[in-house]
């Protein structure tokens, strides 16, 4: 029999994060003397992990330097660890979504993040119960971003599930690229930070309105016969 996997993406997927990550984003700006980015513009420049995100929101003229991003970078995470669970919350619906699918097929569910891995692993555990997910993990050393495969094909082995078993629910194309450069069904979510759109262009397979319909969704495809 064969054993599926669900991998979800966090921000955006998971948990409603931006005010936080803006809050942190502008701290850091100010710090370094730097002029504040309004919350689009952070939208604009997430998906690809903290230091792409360093990167787009300083200013044009620095951001070749990769001496200043460096030091950008380990301003946000001091500033991000200061705010991190202020003003994030998992969206409604998702956590009853997931634990009736998993009670109902026995699904593996596991999360990977671009965010850096510590704050995923934080956040998971403070707003989801303990044993919901298999696996979390974010972004950490050695590791490429997705859209990268890499990190998926990774949980994909240590959950015992082959990719083309195993289902990759993002908000962004991003998450839609990395499932199809691993092999796995790209499913995307409307709630999260990019457009329909832009997921139907990225070739999801499916798009859930809800949680409800994301678990309406995702139930008769990983449901063991």
């Amino acid at each position: 029999m064969a054993s599926y996997a669900v991998i979800l993406d966090l921000d955006g997927t998971l948990a409603y994060t931006i005010d936080d990550i803006h809050t942190a984003v502008n701290g850091m700006l100010m710090r370094l003397g730097y002029k504040t980015r309004t919350k689009n513009d952070i939208l604009k420049f997430i998906n690809n992990g903290a230091r792409e995100l360093v990167r787009r929101s300083l200013p044009r003229e620095v951001q070749a330097s990769e001496m200043i991003v460096d030091s950008a970078l380990a301003t946000y995470e001091e500033e991000y660890a200061k705010c991190y669970m202020e003003k994030t919350y998992p969206y409604e619906g998702i956590l009853e979504a997931l634990t009736e699918l998993k009670a109902e097929t026995k699904v593996k569910l596991a999360v990977l993040s671009n965010k850096q891995d510590k704050f995923v692993k934080d956040i998971i555990a403070k707003i989801f119960p303990e044993k919901l997910f298999t696996l979390v993990c974010g972004q950490a050393p050695g590791m490429p971003a997705k859209p990268d495969p890499s990190a998926l094909l990774r949980i994909c082995k240590k959950l015992g599930a082959k990719p083309e078993n195993t289902i990759m629910v993002g908000d962004s194309d991003v998450d839609m690229k990395t499932a199809k450069n691993a092999g796995a069904m790209p499913i995307g979510v409307s709630w999260g930070y990019r457009d329909p759109e832009v997921l139907r262009e990225a070739e999801a397979s499916l798009i859930a309105e809800s949680p409800e319909q994301l678990f309406d969704i995702l139930l008769p495809l990983v449901r063991k016969k």
